[in-house]
């Protein structure tokens, strides 16, 4: 029964890194659609499009993770969801460094 919660918490908490993650992506799209109606310009294609993969893409490895781990042990279920979040994480930082903000702005 112990192991049952234990399994259940870290999933719980797994499952509020991806949310967290989703959360922070939408709060990026409004602020740079803030940011690019205070500075008088609107967003780039390219801009909408990055916005909306940081927004979506926790969402899609969440439901992979989930989908490839149905079925097996807890155990697996919660690595793979570990190994979701770090994708999510790497994804987001790399998504920082990589892409200029200036080419968010049309």
């Amino acid at each position: 029964m112990l192991k049952l919660i234990a399994s259940w918490t870290v999933g719980l908490l797994l499952g509020l890194l991806y949310l967290y993650a989703v959360v922070a992506g939408i709060g990026n799209f409004v602020g740079i659609a803030g940011l690019s109606d205070a500075l008088g310009t609107g967003l780039s294609g390219s801009g909408r499009i990055w916005l909306i993969v940081g927004i979506a893409m926790p969402l899609v490895v969440l439901a992979a993770a989930l989908l490839v781990g149905r079925g097996r042990r807890a155990g697996i279920r919660i690595l793979l969801l570990a190994a979701g979040v770090a994708l999510v994480a790497a994804w987001q930082i790399d998504l920082m460094h990589v892409i200029p903000e200036s080419s968010y702005f049309a």
